[in-house]
């Protein structure tokens, strides 16, 4: 499968974990490149002038400050580039952060809208939700072949407004999208508003699926630039 690696240049930590997510994903032969991330330095906001949604997770950033906002725009740029670049090429695409490793090979085309890569790790240390007891530690039934969430997932959009209540990625360190997937989150982001590029994956908007065990887990730290950056 083909993918792109974002990472940001001139930071240091960014670079030497991207070095290393590239062997390890073309360890296992996947086609993948790496390719600089936007930064609030190099942020064209205008690139994708579309509100956010009221009541949104992106929207709230603004109370923390400019700087916060902007990184966070950032971060949801790089998302839609990758998006639009899978509508040109008619293909699905891996979008891989810089802080993931892969650790087996797949290349399974045929699946709904957007493939969790990583889902086996995306509730346990050092991601972020795998400090969240009402969360931590959970793994769905394994399976081979892209899956449907099951019922008791455990993460759901809980801003008020129409993607309440919808099962959302569980972060964005690996996953797969088809060009269909892609179609669909521009179409909804320009009918309701952006959301923080998590929040605006979710199932209100695209149908979500996994595979389980993961070809993908973290590195042994996880930077979370689109916080500190």
């Amino acid at each position: 499968m083909k993918g792109s690696i974002i990472y940001v240049k001139g930071h240091k930590s960014s670079e030497i974990q991207s070095e290393q997510c590239l062997e390890s994903f073309q360890k296992y032969g996947w086609d993948v490149s790496l390719v600089e991330g936007v930064t609030p330095e190099t942020l064209d906001d205008k690139e994708w002038d579309v509100p956010c949604i009221k009541g949104g997770r992106l929207i709230g950033f603004r109370d923390k400050g400019e700087r916060s906002y902007l990184t966070k725009k950032s971060c949801l740029t790089n998302h839609v580039r990758i998006w639009r670049k899978v509508i040109e090429t008619n293909e699905p695409h891996a979008f891989i952060e810089q802080d993931a490793i892969c650790i087996s090979k797949y290349d399974h085309k045929y699946f709904d809208d957007v493939l969790i890569l990583n889902i086996d790790y995306a509730f346990k240390l050092p991601s972020v939700l795998g400090t969240l007891s009402s969360m931590a530690g959970y793994t769905p039934f394994p399976t081979f072949i892209p899956k449907a969430l099951p019922s008791n997932y455990p993460l759901q959009y809980y801003k008020n407004n129409a993607y309440n209540g919808h099962n959302m990625i569980p972060g964005t360190a690996a996953y797969a999208i088809t060009p269909s997937g892609a179609k669909k989150l521009l179409k909804a982001a320009e009918e309701y508003g952006i959301d923080q590029s998590d929040f605006l994956i979710n199932e209100h908007n695209v149908r979500l699926s996994y595979i389980s065990p993961s070809p993908v887990k973290f590195n042994t730290k996880n930077l979370n630039l689109s916080h500190k950056l």
